[in-house]
């Protein structure tokens, strides 16, 4: 009887001066069920000694492990797409040093892309603080259908609702590597990561299974809440700029127009889920 090998899956994890979230997220990774994985770990130019042990001390105990060390800090866009470029397994997934996953994450998710017509595969999707408590459990990440409407549900969905963390779903790497990455966009922009994600979502559907979840790490870096009507109008001007960007991101026709038409009912929306939040 013929033997199925397992296909490789690669991890990318980029890291640079927090061991302790650092430990917290590698034990999720080296706790998966799924055993054929390579582990590519860039610490971006860190003075932290402790990060470096850390990093030293997993890479001697796993031969799964391969560790670089930046000799300059390049940044998270260009560490980013390091250790995409250093993949060698058949399937990608990004794994941010502070976030969690279940143990079959990988295993269920893995069995989910290749049974289904999709570019991304995903889970739930779990809010979690400093702590590690649980904040927020968010809807479900499922764009699909006819290409014009995955386009249009994800360019209206609410930022605040997570739709950027596709991209830290699980992918087949030679599709990831050939979507242009967000490092080179225009970096003024107000999330160039949403670009990335909308020119994914031009070439297939993103497909979810609940039965595993990943639990980002909220309060680390991210940005303040808006809270006044000016504050508003301010991010309102960046949000038209982001919208225009995205229209310069899809490539068919049909698809600019269909995204140019939906801009004010998009600016519309945001209004009314900024004033709903105020009065929660």
């Amino acid at each position: 009887m013929e033997t199925v090998t397992a296909p490789l899956v690669s991890v990318g994890i980029t890291t640079y001066n927090r061991p302790h979230y650092l430990r917290q997220a590698l034990d999720c990774v080296f706790g998966q069920t799924y055993g054929n994985l390579e582990i590519i770990i860039s610490e971006d130019c860190t003075p932290c000694e402790e990060t470096k042990s850390l990093l030293r001390d997993y890479a001697h105990r796993d031969s799964r492990v391969r560790y670089f060390s930046q000799p300059r800090n390049v940044g998270p866009p260009a560490n980013f797409q390091f250790v995409l470029k250093q993949a060698r397994g058949e399937y990608f997934f990004w794994a941010d040093d502070d976030d969690l996953r279940d143990a079959r994450w990988v295993e269920v998710l893995l069995k989910k892309l290749k049974s289904q017509d999709a570019v991304v595969a995903f889970s739930d999707l779990m809010s979690i603080d400093l702590d590690g408590k649980h904040l927020r459990h968010f809807s479900p990440l499922r764009f699909a259908g006819a290409r014009p409407v995955r386009l249009a549900r994800y360019f209206l969905a609410e930022g605040a609702e997570g739709k950027v963390n596709l991209l830290c779903g699980l992918f087949r790497t030679e599709f990831l590597r050939g979507i242009k990455h967000w490092g080179q966009y225009d970096r003024s922009l107000l999330a160039v990561d949403l670009l990335f994600v909308l020119d994914i979502l031009q070439h297939g559907n993103s497909v979810v299974d609940s039965s595993v979840t990943l639990y980002k790490r909220m309060g680390v870096g991210k940005s303040l809440p808006v809270n006044s009507i000016g504050e508003f109008f301010s991010r309102a001007r960046k949000e038209l700029r982001q919208d225009l960007a995205s229209v310069r991101v899809v490539d068919l026709w049909l698809d600019k127009t269909v995204l140019l038409l939906l801009i004010p009912v998009k600016l519309f929306r945001n209004l009314l889920y900024w004033l709903a939040r105020r009065t929660q």
